[in-house]
C-alpha cells in the first residue's frame, strides 16, 4: 500500500515539478527532526486533519478578487495560471502533511524534488533546442501570403502569354539545329540544303482599242523561224485588232546548298516556253498536254568579307540571277545572267549597314556561235560586258537610298548582210526579239519572186548608260513610301550606220525612262498587308535592246509610253493578291494601243 502511494506522489510531483520548488523553499524553514513534535498528536491518537492555509496569495478566496472585465486570452490566462497555483499548493501541502506525519521521511521527499526538478530542466532543454531549431529553419523561409485562384489564374494566363512564344521559337530553333527526331543515318549534306519556291496564278486581258495599225507589226520570231515572211504566212505580223483573254501560271523552285567557306551551289526549275529568255509564263489550255520544265538558275557563288564586315565580295559563275540594281525600264524580271560576276562593297562608316559603296563587273555570252559553222569565227560570239557602281544607304528606323551608273555593252549584236544569195552571215540575225527596235534584212537574193527569203537582224549596236535611283522612307511603323526613277539611253546609235543598212535616213530615238511611286505596307509578308503604285513609262524604239525588257507593258519590246497603275493585298502570311491595268501607246511607230490588265494569286512557300 505504502509503495503504491510512494510511486502516486512521485508521479504527480515529476508531472508538477513547477510546484516542487515551493516545497523545497518551506522544507529549509521547518526543523529538521525524526520524530514528530511535541504537540503532535501520538500515533496511536486518532488522526486529526492538519487545517489547510493558503500560502500565496493566488490561493485567496474567488469572492476576494474584484470583477473587472479582461480580454478573453489574458481572462483564460488568468484562469490556467490560477488552477495550476492551486494544484501547486495542494500537491506542496500534500507532502508536508505526509513529512509531518511520518508518512514519508524529509530526505525521500526532498528526493522526490530532486527527481522533479532535473525531470523539469531535462524537459526545458529540450524544448529550448527545438524552438532554436524551428526559428533556424524558418530564418531563411519565405512566407508567401495567401493569393486567391482568380488572381493566380490572371498570373499564369500573362505569364504564358509572355513567356510561351519565346519558350516555343527557342525550342523549334534547338530541334531544327539538333534535328530531333531526325535518324542520326541521314547524311550531312542533306542538312546544308534549302528549298523554296513561288507559284503564280494570273488572268489576264490584252485589250486593242479601234484606230491600230493592221498588218504593220512584223512577228520577228516567226519569220525568222521559217525563213521569210511568205514562209511564215499568217504567223508573219502580230495582232492588233482581236482582244484576248487567257490565264497563265509560273512556277519556280529554288535550291541553295551550302558547301563551307563561303561556298553555295545554287539551281532553279521553272515554267516556261525555252525560246523566250523574258518569261517564265505557260499559257493554260495546251489540251492536257504537259508543261514545259527547265533549269533557270545554276551556278556557283562564293562570298568573303572582312573580319568586321565593312567589306564584303561575291563571285558568281553560272546561270544565276542579274547581279546588278535595275528595273523593268532594261531588265525583265524574270532574265536571267549566264556567265561570270562579281560585287565588291565597302562600307564607308565603321558601321558597315548605314553606308555603302559597290561596284559590280559582269561578263556574259549572249550567243555561243556553234563550231559547225566553219566560216564563223569565235570573234563573232555575242557578249554583253557590263559595269554598276553605285552607293547604297540605310538609316536605324529603315529608310534606304540607292543610286546605281550602269553601262551595259553588247558586242557583235548587229547584223551582217549577206552576199548575194549567200547565207553565210545567217548567224548574225537577231536569235530573239519582242519588237521595237531597228531592224533590216540580212538576206539577199538576187530573186525574190522564186526565192522570198527573209532574215531579220539589228541594225544598231546597244551600248546602254543607265542611271537609276531607289527609295525607300518610312512614313510611320506601318507604312512606308517607295520610289524609283531610272533613265537610260543608247549610246551604241550611230546614224549613219543605221542609215547604210536600213537603206535610208533614220533618226536616233534612244532614250527612255520610268518611275513609279509605291504606298503601304513595307512587306508583303503578313495577312492584310497592301500596298498601292502607279507609275509612267517612256522608251523610245532604240533605247534598250527589246528582247530583255519587260514584256506585260504595250506586251513586250520599246517604241511605247503609258502607265501603270496597281494595288497588292496579302491573304495570308504567305498568299497575295496583285491587281494591275496598264493602258499603252506607241511612240514614232503605225498606231497600236493596247491597254493589259492583269489579276494575280502569288504564293510562296
Amino acid at each position: 500500500m505504502m509503495v503504491k502511494l510512494f510511486r502516486a506522489l512521485t508521479t504527480i510531483a515529476m508531472t508538477l515539478s513547477v510546484a516542487l520548488p515551493a516545497f523545497g523553499a518551506q522544507a529549509q524553514d521547518a526543523p529538521s527532526q525524526t520524530a514528530p513534535p511535541a504537540n503532535a498528536p501520538s500515533a496511536n491518537a486518532p488522526s486529526q486533519p492538519a487545517p489547510s492555509q493558503p500560502t500565496s496569495p493566488q490561493q485567496a478566496s474567488p469572492q476576494n478578487v474584484p470583477a473587472t472585465q479582461v480580454p478573453p486570452a489574458l481572462d483564460a490566462q488568468a484562469r490556467e495560471e490560477r488552477n495550476l497555483n492551486e494544484l501547486r499548493n495542494t500537491v506542496v501541502n500534500l507532502l508536508q502533511g505526509l513529512v509531518q506525519r511520518g508518512v514519508l521521511t524529509r530526505e525521500q521527499a526532498e528526493a522526490m524534488v530532486k527527481e522533479a526538478q532535473n525531470k523539469a530542466a531535462a524537459d526545458a532543454a529540450v524544448a529550448a533546442q527545438q524552438k532554436q531549431q524551428q526559428e533556424k529553419e524558418e530564418a531563411n523561409a519565405v512566407r508567401v501570403p495567401y493569393v486567391p485562384q482568380i488572381v493566380k489564374d490572371e498570373i499564369s494566363r500573362q505569364v504564358a502569354e509572355q513567356v510561351a512564344p519565346e519558350v516555343t521559337k527557342q525550342v523549334v530553333a534547338e530541334a531544327k539545329e539538333e534535328k530531333w527526331g531526325v535518324p542520326a543515318a541521314l547524311p550531312d549534306w542533306i542538312g546544308r540544303i534549302t528549298w523554296s519556291g513561288d507559284v503564280r496564278v494570273r488572268a489576264e486581258g490584252d485589250v486593242y482599242p479601234r484606230g491600230n495599225a493592221q498588218f504593220a507589226y512584223y512577228n520577228i520570231n516567226a519569220i525568222n523561224a521559217a525563213g521569210g515572211v511568205t514562209q511564215a504566212g499568217t504567223a508573219a505580223f502580230l495582232n492588233t485588232s482581236i482582244d484576248r483573254y487567257y490565264g497563265l501560271v509560273r512556277l519556280r523552285l529554288n535550291m541553295d546548298a551550302a558547301l563551307g567557306d563561303g561556298f553555295h551551289v545554287g539551281a532553279r526549275l521553272s515554267t516556261g516556253t525555252l525560246s523566250n529568255p523574258d518569261s517564265l509564263n505557260q499559257v493554260l489550255g495546251q489540251y492536257g498536254g504537259r508543261y514545259t520544265t527547265d533549269v533557270d538558275l545554276a551556278y556557283i557563288q562564293w562570298t568573303g568579307g572582312s573580319l568586321h564586315g565593312r567589306q564584303l565580295v561575291d563571285i558568281w559563275g553560272g546561270r544565276f540571277a542579274n547581279p546588278f540594281l535595275y528595273s523593268d525600264l532594261v531588265w525583265m524580271p524574270d532574265v536571267t545572267f549566264e556567265g561570270l560576276a562579281t560585287s565588291y562593297r565597302l562600307g564607308l562608316v565603321h558601321d558597315e549597314s548605314h553606308a555603302n559603296w559597290y561596284v559590280t563587273l559582269g561578263a556574259f555570252p549572249e550567243q555561243t556561235i556553234p563550231n559547225t559553222n566553219s566560216y564563223a569565227s569565235a570573234e563573232y560570239n555575242k557578249w554583253l560586258y557590263a559595269a554598276q557602281t553605285g552607293l547604297d544607304f540605310r538609316s536605324e528606323r529603315g529608310d534606304r537610298l540607292r543610286f546605281g551608273v550602269a553601262y551595259y555593252d553588247f558586242n557583235h549584236v548587229v547584223g551582217v548582210k549577206n552576199a548575194l544569195d549567200s547565207t553565210l552571215n545567217d548567224f548574225t540575225a537577231v536569235p530573239y526579239a519582242q519588237k521595237g527596235n531597228t531592224l533590216f534584212d540580212i538576206r539577199n537574193v538576187s530573186n525574190y519572186n522564186t526565192n522570198p527569203a527573209n532574215l531579220l537582224a539589228l541594225a544598231s549596236d546597244f551600248k546602254e548608260l543607265d542611271l537609276i535611283l531607289q527609295g525607300d522612307l518610312r512614313v510611320t511603323s506601318l507604312y512606308q513610301l517607295s520610289f524609283f526613277a531610272d533613265y537610260v539611253k543608247n549610246r551604241g546609235f550611230h546614224e549613219g550606220a543605221v542609215a547604210a543598212r536600213v537603206g535610208g535616213p533614220w533618226a536616233a530615238r534612244v532614250k527612255g525612262y520610268e518611275g513609279e511611286l509605291r504606298f503601304g505596307s513595307p512587306k508583303l509578308d503578313h495577312k492584310l498587308n497592301w500596298d498601292v503604285f502607279a507609275g509612267y513609262r517612256y522608251v523610245q524604239r532604240d533605247a534598250v535592246l527589246d528582247a530583255f525588257t519587260d514584256q506585260d507593258y504595250h506586251l513586250g519590246g520599246t517604241d511605247n509610253k503609258g502607265y501603270i497603275l496597281g494595288s497588292e493585298l496579302n491573304l495570308t502570311d504567305s498568299v497575295w493578291l496583285r491587281l494591275r491595268y496598264m493602258p499603252f501607246d506607241a511612240i514614232d511607230g503605225p498606231p497600236l494601243s493596247i491597254d493589259v490588265w492583269q489579276l494575280e494569286v502569288n504564293a510562296r512557300f
